[in-house]
């Protein structure tokens, strides 16, 4: 534990470093990125609007962990049918989780957005034209934003959330599920598909401020949970399930 410490108090000016070349390449590359989607929101539309944005967003993700020095490692894509709409559900480890999505969704989504990210540039810029917004200390705005979800489901894209509702930095695999997620797959009758992010703290971890390292996080698509004829009377039975599978993978990858 002792040469474990040094070690990192050792490196700790690299991953500062790094950290420093991950914002200046998230600002290159959001750039860039910034001007496809000016593109995408002004002149298209319906279908073909959520496609191209899918697919730049599913590009973006993999070119900016590229030059973050990350590579991840997909398993499961192929369980998710590409014409079918999802509640996506996943923990929560590192703000690479972000990115580690973008380029491993198999199907077009929009994250759940949380008011705050509307003050950081660009990022705000997307989830008011790309994502679903709520601001989680209204009430109002959280039953505003189940009502778009539920249109959002039924007419545009799966929605993405993290099941945890924030990175878990506690010592426990999985934090306390929030009821959110599966209450919209039950209103709306859309199968959960449960994704499981495993090694993205090491990259960049939430209890190491300011720091960050080249990794190989692994994202695992489960099969699908379907959710027809529950009713909301079954949401802790299905949050149970969606924990039991989530668990699974990762005690398989030696994480719980």
């Amino acid at each position: 534990m002792k040469n474990k410490s040094i070690l990192f108090y050792l490196f700790m000016p690299l991953r500062v470093i790094w950290f420093i070349w991950i914002l200046l390449w998230f600002a290159f590359t959001g750039i860039i990125a910034f001007l496809f989607y000016l593109v995408i929101f002004n002149f298209f539309k319906g279908k073909r609007k959520t496609l191209v944005t899918f697919y730049v967003t599913k590009w973006w993700g993999r070119i900016l962990m590229a030059g973050m020095g990350i590579y991840t490692i997909a398993k499961g894509t192929d369980k998710l049918d590409k014409n079918q709409r999802y509640v996506l559900v996943s923990n929560h480890l590192s703000m690479v989780d972000i990115p580690v999505c973008m380029s491993s969704c198999p199907v077009p989504f929009s994250f759940l957005a949380k008011k705050e990210v509307d003050k950081i540039p660009f990022v705000g810029f997307l989830a008011r034209n790309a994502h679903v917004y709520v601001d989680r200390k209204s009430p109002q705005s959280r039953l505003k934003s189940m009502d778009i979800m539920r249109k959002h489901l039924n007419e545009t894209a799966s929605i993405l959330l993290f099941v945890e509702g924030t990175r878990n930095i506690t010592d426990q695999p999985l934090m306390k599920f929030h009821s959110g997620a599966f209450n919209i797959a039950i209103e709306t009758q859309k199968p959960i598909a449960v994704l499981v992010i495993i090694g993205s703290e090491k990259t960049m971890n939430p209890r190491y401020g300011f720091q960050a390292a080249p990794g190989l996080p692994i994202a695992v698509w489960t099969d699908p949970i379907p959710t027809e004829g529950m009713t909301l009377s079954d949401i802790p039975k299905l949050s149970e399930t969606v924990r039991e599978r989530m668990l699974a993978v990762l005690k398989e990858y030696g994480k719980a």
